[in-house]
């Protein structure tokens, strides 16, 4: 009698105690209340106990007291597979959500996923502004040649003059800029960098040793700069007199093998593969510099070949010119401020372009027969730049000065903080491969099959080289 009472008395406590469930079930998740398989399995009805109601509630109802959460993740510890289709109906099917993405999502996602590494590598983003460089680089190419495309061109001393000017004019706004940042952050306590480098400057130190250490003065630096920017362009320009075009082109390009040797002879550490990506992208050069050559010109060359002519010495120091110039920014880079190392630099440039372009008036005044004191002076200047007064032929100077000028220095030496000079010379080469598609897109010019290999090369060798 006693066991037939006590075994009722469980019977109707477990009735109760599933009422109560479904009831809360319902309550918390109403679609899916009413699914089959939802009640749990009949083993689980029969566990009861004295001490605690709620020790015979069903693993059901442990799971429900936890409220549902969204994207597919499972509560407490009732979430296990296995205890009834109604806990694993609301998770979804990640996989099958993966599979139907469309290609454009995709490729998105991606985009996504490479932006991210690009703003959290330091390394990522040094390269990634100095493929940016690269274009700005292969723009001033088609700016220029379109220049030189108008009616009454500048020549070389009056076009470089004019766009070392425009870009000064282009760091004021930058200055000005600057200027109120520091004044909100001299009010705040700030010690801002920005400016302590003219005379002497706290060393940051390339690899974060020598801080605190005493620098030359900035202008030193800058002056150092300018000196190896002008040559590489004076020595190159002077070097076309003398060797033919095809060669020219390619001892330019003997730049990229250059600066690892630099960097070796200075102590620096330069990877296999920094190694492999500078003689492939040399190769690559070559293709290019050699796709436009006619009959003519091999016949030219091959004429020349035996003679290794002054031209060619000049052609090459220049391109050691430039392997200097990318090596010294590099090691410079951290040392001082990117506003007032590259606008000190551009000053200085100004000025020495500034004398390239009085030997050019004056050598022109002489082959004319008169001087300054003479009347008439000016129209013997005319050839100089007949068309100066072409709107479109100050707009074109006005881009090259600010995109390929002064936003491509400052953008240069950022890059070059977290890259070494190697690597970002065989990324600078990118230039070439900007050059063709932005002839193509602005000037209509169809690249050869040459070409197109030769810059398919180059984009390797950049992706090796980053390796």
């Amino acid at each position: 009698s006693y066991q037939h009472q006590h075994s009722q008395d469980n019977n109707r406590h477990t009735q109760r105690s599933n009422t109560l469930t479904r009831q809360h079930y319902q309550k918390c998740v109403p679609p899916l209340a009413m699914l089959p398989g939802s009640r749990q399995p009949e083993g689980n009805h029969t566990r009861s106990s004295t001490s605690s109601s709620s020790s015979s509630t069903p693993r059901t109802a442990l799971f429900l007291d936890t409220p549902p959460q969204r994207g597919g993740r499972r509560g407490g510890g009732g979430s296990r597979q296995g205890d009834g289709d109604a806990l694993s109906a609301p998770t979804p099917n990640t996989k099958s959500d993966e599979d139907s993405l469309s290609l454009p999502s995709r490729i998105s996602t991606s985009i996504n996923t490479l932006l991210q590494d690009v703003t959290t590598s330091k390394k990522a983003r040094g390269r990634a502004i100095l493929l940016l460089v690269s274009f700005l680089y292969g723009t001033l190419n088609v700016t220029l040649r379109a220049i030189y495309a108008t009616e009454g061109p500048p020549v070389a001393s009056v076009l470089s003059l004019v766009r070392q000017v425009l870009s000064i004019v282009t760091f004021l706004p930058m200055f000005v800029v600057m200027a109120g940042n520091n004044n909100n952050a001299s009010k705040e306590g700030d010690d801002e960098e920005t400016g302590r480098y003219w005379d002497e400057g706290l060393k940051k130190g390339v690899g974060g040793e020598g801080v605190g250490e005493k620098v030359r003065p900035m202008w030193m630096s800058a002056l150092e700069l300018a000196f190896w920017n002008f040559g590489a362009q004076g020595l190159i320009n002077a070097g076309l007199l003398f060797s033919p075009a095809a060669r020219a082109s390619f001892l330019t390009q003997t730049s990229v093998v250059m600066t690892p040797l630099i960097s070796a002879v200075a102590g620096e550490s330069v990877k296999s593969s920094v190694w492999g990506g500078c003689a492939l992208a040399l190769f690559g050069l070559f293709l290019i510099s050699t796709s436009a050559t006619t009959s003519a010109d091999i016949a030219a060359d091959a004429a020349a070949a035996s003679t290794f002519n002054q031209g060619d010495v000049m052609i090459l120091l220049g391109a050691l010119s430039w392997s200097t110039y990318i090596f010294r920014t590099s090691r410079l880079a951290k040392s001082y401020s990117e506003l007032n190392l590259q606008f000190t630099k551009t000053a200085l440039l100004a000025v020495m372009y500034g004398g390239w372009f009085l030997s050019t008036v004056w050598s022109t005044l002489a082959s004319a027969g008169t001087s300054f004191l003479s009347p008439g002076w000016t129209e013997a200047l005319v050839p100089l730049w007949s068309g100066w007064n072409s709107p479109i032929v100050w707009l074109l100077l006005a881009y090259s000065a600010v995109g390929p000028g002064a936003v491509a220095d400052l953008l240069q030496q950022q890059g070059q903080k977290e890259t070494s000079a190697s690597e970002s010379n065989i990324i600078l080469c990118m230039e070439s491969v900007f050059a063709a598609v932005c002839a193509f897109v602005v000037l209509g010019e169809v690249s050869s099959m040459k070409e197109m290999m030769g810059g398919f090369l180059i984009v390797v060798a950049a992706i090796l080289a980053s390796k």
